[in-house]
């Protein structure tokens, strides 16, 4: 990658979750710019991230001073505090960040987030509770993701009763609501996404599969 493509990350607020995606990013070798408006957290942090700045993110002459302006990505993580992340999230509208996500506590947080210009908001704790919960409703649920509150993609073991039987003749659509996305053999990392109607499941696949998050309790995956 050029000089001139690389991807500048801007990271405000280095709480728990701040931290951790500064110190992932800054790891990799990727330009970052992180900051937070306490001294002691800034100075803790200096020693693994190259570029971290002390700076209130409601000035915008201070994000100016950070050099923000430049960011492609900016992460907004001051989910517990909403007058400040609102204030950072219009600044970075202002400077003309493109790509501004942000962290909400909760739901009323993540609809005003959005009002004032984020072009993403997560909620890592709820998000993480809910694969949690899935996960302990259908242990054989092998990992996760939401995409939404009430959508999800999950990677199963094939059940007992699918194996020896067709996708076309399982009809897993019309009687469970999920969709195929795509099929790793065990021991394989690759998934095959082009798969056939007519592929017979073996109990060596792996699934992964979309669906209604109302669905996944009822699925009969023994």
């Amino acid at each position: 990658m050029s000089e001139t493509s690389r991807m500048l990350y801007v990271v405000i607020g280095l709480g728990n979750f701040g931290n951790a995606v500064a110190v992932t990013i800054s790891d990799t070798g990727t330009d970052l710019i992180a900051i937070d408006r306490d001294n002691l957290v800034v100075q803790e942090l200096s020693e693994r991230i190259p570029n971290v700045v002390c700076a209130d993110a409601r000035d915008i002459e201070m994000l100016k001073e950070a050099g923000v302006q430049d960011a492609d990505v900016a992460i907004v993580s001051m989910g517990s505090h909403l007058e400040e992340s609102v204030m950072a999230i219009l600044n970075l509208k202002e400077l003309g960040i493109k790509n501004i996500i942000a962290k909400a506590n909760n739901e009323r947080y993540k609809y005003v987030m959005e009002r004032v210009g984020a072009d993403t908001v997560i909620q890592p704790e709820y998000e993480m509770g809910q694969r949690v919960a899935l996960s302990l409703i259908n242990p054989k649920i092998i990992d996760i993701y939401q995409m939404t509150n009430d959508y999800a993609i999950m990677e199963i073991k094939v059940p007992e009763l699918w194996q020896g039987r067709s996708l076309s003749q399982l009809n897993l659509r019309e009687i469970y609501g999920v969709n195929i996305i795509g099929i790793r053999r065990e021991n394989e990392k690759k998934v095959v996404t082009d798969v056939d109607a007519d592929y017979v499941l073996q109990n060596t696949d792996y699934l992964t599969i979309a669906a209604d998050t109302s669905r996944i309790a009822s699925l009969n995956l023994d």
